[in-house]
């Protein structure tokens, strides 16, 4: 028996003394070269660039209808065809699956010559050895019949493929009338030519030719082309998902399921060595990449992330399959992971009044479970309640499914319009709150009395009463229906409580001390105080508080929580800043230059200091600056005019922390 390795060589053997039998092989690999002449865009009258020079001896025109002797790039020939109706309705779906954008359209006449029709490059690398196919696809645009007088004159191709330097590797003649597909109603279609090839070694580039042969044509001579490729062959493969029918091509799961799922290939006995590669595209196709390790028959992956995956299955030989070139590959299996469901709606058809339908609606998703009011449950997209009641309004919950199986849940408000009307909440309050009121659902309300209401004409007002007070809400629906309800809201206490705190505002490293003290409002009885620092306390007037102040500490808080008589509560905070010195002096120089140094007079560091006095005087006795608050800084101006450089005199007076008066008095040098 004959190894594989020796089958294979032997094949290869009768390609290169016989030619390649094309149904040797059933599979194909990627387009190492593909001419499609693009999309182009939705107006199928769009006319495409012409192609580079050297590519055509035709010449480019810029027409959807060409005259004799050139071409143009197109979507679509015109139904009202050209040429007094010459030319068949030819549009872009008549073309192969491969491709559905422009093509190339000739217009030929009486060919004395050869003329190239589309000749390209193909420079990518590829692996000596192994087989390719060249392909072209092409259709005849004239007319059947038309009177000819000596019959039709089918144009005749040679499909001829060439190395870098001109020597043929394969070439091949188009049979007359190729292309000329069945009429409608099956539709005018395209015809793939081609032919199988070896690539041989030492290539570096392939040479694509599509060769129109001299003829004097007569009629059925104009033609069009599209979707020249050249792409590995070999073996065929095909995959599908383990466990399902050979049918299913898509497979839909739910990200939170984190489902294992496991493609599975077969590639048919070719290769002496045969290695097989999985692939994944996330752009729909347009790119793929080898998954890294995947290279058995099965492939098993989680899928936690909502996104759409397509897989393919590569393979090729051991020596090659390095190369993506020389690959076959399989068909395409989608897997959609689902994210939560999005893009649905549910809805009902309320407000009804009682003993209407009341319908619900939900659509965009898989399936639905409803449940609701009095043990109301559907699992239909449209569930409907005959001969609604009050009772059955209320909140209505879906759980809305995707086709992978994911679930959120969602909900619709159904409102049963009729004269049974509420209004909550009851409820208690401390002065100075307020509370959302609220009522059933109808077209205008009417709130009594209008005392600390936010509005009178709404389902939902805020309500801050002073004292304790009953409202009365009357609705009417959109049927003309109304009643009324009560809601009372009781006011705790008769004043205010108002939490607050004096203290001064900072701290001086690295220790230091604060004295707090409550100025709340309100029959208050209770105070808990937190200082930050560790301590707590009860008194309205606490001990004097110290602080051990952490180099990497920048501030803190002290929080108070007092009460009243009723239990009614506010909360108080006093934000602390971190001094890094408190030492109070003031500069004997300063330069206002707005370089952003020394561009001031003022007491410096003095945090905490109290009843402060900062005065600046001129040599004559003058005093030319003024402060008790001492961050308001002198700039070296009186009445917005710059002072000339010089001494001028200051006083300062404060009170320091243990209430010791000081007075200081020096001079300052104004630079300029």
């Amino acid at each position: 028996m004959l190894s594989k390795k020796f089958k294979y060589y032997f094949l290869l053997l009768i390609i290169i003394q016989y030619g390649i039998d094309s149904s040797a092989q059933s599979g194909f690999g990627q387009p190492v070269f593909q001419q499609d002449f693009g999309f182009g865009d939705n107006n199928p009258g769009t006319i495409g660039a012409a192609l580079p020079a050297g590519k055509s001896d035709f010449i480019f025109n810029n027409s959807v209808c060409p005259p004799p002797g050139s071409y143009t790039i197109i979507r679509r020939v015109p139904v009202a065809s050209c040429f007094s109706n010459e030319w068949i309705p030819l549009s872009h779906d008549n073309k192969p699956a491969i491709d559905y954008g422009m093509m190339m359209v000739i217009n030929n006449t009486t060919t004395l010559t050869n003329k190239t029709v589309y000749q390209d490059t193909v420079d990518k690398p590829m692996c000596p050895g192994e087989i390719y196919n060249l392909s072209v696809a092409l259709i005849n645009l004239d007319e059947r019949g038309g009177g000819c007088p000596s019959g039709t004159d089918f144009p005749v191709f040679e499909v001829r493929l060439e190395d870098e330097n001109g020597r043929v590797i394969n070439k091949d003649t188009t049979r007359p009338g190729i292309g000329y597909a069945n009429p409608p109603p099956f539709g005018y279609k395209f015809t793939d030519f081609g032919f199988n090839f070896f690539m041989p070694g030492g290539v570096n580039k392939l040479v694509i030719k599509l060769i129109l042969l001299k003829s004097t044509y007569w009629c059925a001579e104009d033609f069009a082309l599209d979707d020249i490729v050249v792409r590995p062959v070999g073996p065929g493969v095909d995959i599908g998902f383990l466990g399902e029918p050979t049918t299913t091509i898509v497979k839909s799961v739910c990200f939170q399921d984190n489902k294992a799922i496991t493609l599975t290939g077969n590639m048919e006995a070719y290769y002496p060595n045969p290695v097989v590669q999985w692939q994944q595209s996330t752009n729909n196709g347009v790119t793929w990449v080898d998954i890294p390790r995947a290279n058995n028959i099965n492939y098993t992956r989680n899928f936690s992330v909502p996104d759409t995956f397509l897989y393919r299955l590569s393979g090729g030989d051991a020596r090659t399959i390095a190369n993506p070139n020389c690959r076959v590959i399989s068909n395409v299996i989608k897997v959609d992971v689902d994210g939560l469901p999005t893009g649905y709606t549910v809805t009902n058809n309320s407000p009804v009044c009682s003993g209407q339908d009341l319908k619900f609606n939900a659509s965009g998703a898989a399936s639905y479970v409803w449940t609701g009011p009095n043990g109301f449950y559907d699992n239909i997209p449209f569930p409907h309640i005959f001969f609604s009641s009050l009772a059955d309004s209320g909140m209505y919950y879906v759980d809305v499914t995707s086709l992978g199986g994911c679930v959120k849940k969602d909900s619709t408000h159904a409102t049963v319009i009729g004269t049974d009307v509420h209004a909550r909440p009851d409820t208690a309050i401390c002065k100075g709150q307020s509370v959302k009121l609220e009522t059933s659902k109808g077209i205008s309300y009417s709130w009594t009395p209008s005392t600390a209401l936010s509005a009178v004409n709404v389902q939902y007002p805020k309500a801050k009463p002073e004292t304790t007070t009953t409202y009365t809400v009357k609705v009417t629906d959109n049927f003309g229906c109304s009643d009324t309800a009560m809601v009372q809201i009781r006011v705790l206490n008769k004043v205010e409580v108002k939490a607050k705190i004096e203290a001064n505002n900072y701290l001086c490293r690295s220790y230091d001390s604060l004295s707090f003290s409550s100025q709340s409002l309100g029959q208050i009885n209770s105070w808990n105080w937190n200082f930050g620092n560790g301590q707590i306390s009860t008194s309205k007037n606490p001990p004097v508080q110290y602080y051990s102040v952490a180099a990497s500490e920048n501030s803190l808080v002290a929080r108070l929580v007092v009460k009243d008589t009723t239990g009614c509560t506010d909360t108080a905070y006093h934000f602390i800043t971190m001094a890094e010195n408190c030492y109070i002096a003031v500069p004997s120089a300063f330069t206002p230059n707005n370089d952003g140094l020394n561009d001031y007079l003022y007491p410096l560091n003095a945090y905490k200091a109290t009843n402060l006095i900062f005065r600046v005087y001129s040599r004559n006795g003058q005093v030319v600056f003024q402060t008790k608050d001492w961050t308001r800084k002198w700039d070296g101006k009186i009445n917005g005019i710059e002072q000339n450089a010089g001494v001028f005199i200051w006083m300062l007076d404060y009170t320091d922390t243990k209430g010791k008066k000081v007075s200081l008095k020096g001079t300052t040098v104004l630079i300029r």
